[in-house]
Order: C-alpha cells, then structure tokens, then sequence
C-alpha cells in the first residue's frame, strides 16, 4: 500500500467529519417550519422527512457505538483497531504487480492492465540490465 499525505489524513479524519456535524447542527439550530406560501406543511410531513434522512445517517454512528461496546480489549486498542484497514489484496492484483515487477514495468497502474498480464506468458520484454539500473 501507499501512505496518504498529510493533506488527505487531516481532511478524512478531522475536517470533513467536522463540516458535517457543524451543517447538520446549524440546521437544527436555525430551523424553521417548513412552508410554501401560506400554506404549513403539517407536523407529521415534517417528522417522516427527519426519519428518512435519519435512516440513512444513523448507521455509520450506530455501527461505531455497537463496534465500540462490543469488541474486546481497552478503548484505545479498539479504536485502534477500528480505524486500522484490513485490505487483502485480491490474487490476480499480486499475480499482475510481480509480473510488472519481473518485466520493469511501472507497478503503480498494475490493477489498470490486469487482464492482459494475465493472458501475456510471455517474458521476453525483461531486460536485466535495465532492471538492474546498469548502463547499455
């Protein structure tokens, strides 16, 4: 895997999930009947609008309350171990970078050109000198 910058980290762990509790609090603190023109729409319009959008938001916070009670060890060993990612890569992606490592190829790309490495036995574009970093 590659590490994030700086710049990404702060913005996915700090910014962006203070930005959205800050609009969703500012709404309520600023909130207002809805009407169109003279005419209110009634309470229960109301309510059933907050339940459906508290349907889809109420999972991600519910999910981390529910991993947080019931996962074994202290609190810092489960938040650890809750914002740690478990990526197992799949068999063809590895199969692709070692062959793109074999033949000198940029590995960065490799899940782009999977299909093709795969149908492609041959290794006749590997040059030793070149992955070696000698001079020709």
């Amino acid at each position: 895997g590659y590490r994030v910058s700086w710049y990404w980290y702060v913005c996915w762990v700090f910014l962006a999930p203070a930005f959205m509790v800050f609009i969703f609090v500012f709404y309520f603190v600023r909130y207002s009947p809805i009407t169109m023109g003279a005419y209110h729409y009634p309470a229960w319009g109301e309510v059933l609008g907050f339940a459906i959008s508290l349907s889809s938001m109420l999972w991600v916070p519910g999910y981390a309350i529910y991993y947080l009670l019931s996962t074994k060890g202290s609190w810092s060993e489960v938040l650890r171990q809750g914002v740690t990612p478990v990526i197992k890569p799949r068999k063809e992606a590895v199969m692709a970078e070692e062959k793109a490592r074999l033949t000198c190829q940029d590995v960065r790309d490799v899940e782009m050109n999977i299909e093709a490495d795969l149908s492609d036995d041959s290794c006749d574009s590997y040059d030793s000198k070149r992955c070696l970093g000698e001079d020709l």
